[in-house]
């Protein structure tokens, strides 16, 4: 947390705001008696909700959210306390930050999926709300984020030199941060030594900053302390499966104001994994659905309802929207794995009917009149796949592999 503060003391004066930046006016939002400042702009499929560092307002933002406002949805707000957002008589810990997020996002109506991109602080806050609504965050950005057990590791080198940081900061802290500055200290001595927050795996994206300074003013931003920061972020990286871990040696801890494009980018590319993701989803529920339907089409062909069946998988591959190649997979899997032949044949047959030029449709069509013991109407179908290879100019492999079995089906009508 101290890593925070450090980089935080310089950084009072920032004053274009986002709303400056991207011509939207900070419209703010109302909770019970207590105002706070917040700017959307942009629209999309998903919300990018922007968690400041500690004692930052949301005017830190100015030089990412423009950007990915270009795109998505985004919202940035102040804190309580802070920017010009409304002090509140609470304690400020994490927790109470944390619910009070909750109340901001429920407050400017918000809706899910959100992509949560937090720097410092901010990115243990965004893990503690990560942690409360999973099934809402669809990625997540941690931009330099605090770890709660940075302080612990470092006594761990060097306990009188981590308490020299301590002592030279707190003199440096201005007056109305150190109350939150100790609660927050005492919260994260306490969360290092619990489990860290599980968090849904999602797409994510971890930045650190390595920067080596020369003449290091803290013993947290010397090469170990560095070292141990890295190695913190990178076992944060490994609670998900997908994203990247980015370190950079080319800022300090306000990667967003000194390397924005590094940010946006990371930002990016979350959105854009989060969408790869749900349109995988997407994908996988139709098939179930397709495969659900094909199964009943099953069991009318076992009724002897054939006409019944028949239009039922015609109707289901037609809302599917699938192409040649894709139900030509799917009569094979009915054929394979779920092992309804009579069924593969349906689907083969709307393919064929379907797409009357091409070969391999038929010749597909055609093996699936074999595995039914029906070589003649089989033997049809190669033979159309034959015509229309040559035609077409298919490979010699797969002429040869056409008359291969138009010759299976002659010698099963010869038996």
């Amino acid at each position: 947390m101290k890593y925070a503060v450090a980089a935080l003391l310089c950084a009072f004066a920032w004053a274009p705001t986002v709303a400056a930046t991207t011509g939207d006016q900070a419209e703010g939002v109302n909770i019970g008696a207590y105002h706070v400042d917040a700017v959307s702009a942009g629209s999309g499929p998903y919300t990018v909700i922007f968690e400041s560092g500690f004692a930052s307002d949301l005017s830190v933002w100015r030089r990412v959210a423009p950007e990915i406002a270009k795109s998505a949805k985004v919202f940035v707000y102040s804190r309580a306390g802070i920017g010009k957002s409304d002090a509140r008589p609470e304690a400020r810990t994490p927790q109470r930050s944390a619910a009070e997020f909750e109340q901001v996002i429920e407050a400017a109506h918000l809706a899910p999926p959100f992509i949560l991109v937090g720097h410092s602080y901010g990115g243990y806050l965004i893990r503690l709300f990560a942690q409360r609504h999973p099934e809402q965050v669809a990625g997540m950005v941690f931009v330099d984020a605090s770890m709660e057990r940075f302080d612990t590791e470092l006594k761990k080198i060097d306990a009188a030199k981590v308490a020299q940081d301590q002592k030279y900061l707190d003199t440096l802290t201005p007056a109305p941060l150190k109350a939150e500055s100790k609660l927050v200290d005492e919260a994260f001595a306490a969360a290092s030594l619990l489990p860290a927050p599980k968090l849904p795996d999602v797409p994510a994206v971890v930045l650190t900053s390595t920067m080596v300074r020369e003449q290091p003013e803290f013993f947290m931003h010397t090469v170990p302390a560095v070292a141990v920061w890295r190695s913190l972020h990178e076992q944060l990286f490994t609670q998900f499966s997908s994203g990247s871990h980015v370190v950079t040696a080319n800022s300090g801890h306000n990667i967003h104001l000194e390397e924005p494009a590094l940010v946006a980018g990371a930002i990016q590319q979350v959105i854009a994994s989060a969408t790869e993701k749900e349109q995988r989803r997407v994908r996988k529920l139709a098939q179930e659905k397709l495969l659900g339907t094909l199964d009943r089409a099953g069991a009318l062909l076992q009724s002897k309802r054939d006409g019944e069946a028949g239009q039922l998988v015609a109707s289901a591959l037609k809302e599917s929207g699938y192409g040649e190649n894709e139900i030509n997979g799917l009569g094979y899997t009915m054929l394979g794995k779920r092992k309804q032949p009579q069924v593969a044949a349906l689907v083969m047959k709307f393919n064929a009917d379907t797409f009357p030029t091409s070969a391999n449709a038929h010749d597909s069509y055609g093996e699936l009149l074999l595995e039914l013991k029906q070589p003649l109407q089989a033997k049809a179908q190669f033979q159309q796949a034959i015509a229309l290879g040559a035609a077409g100019g298919k490979s010699p492999q797969a002429m040869e592999g056409y008359r291969g079995n138009l010759a299976k089906a002659e010698k099963a009508l010869a038996q």
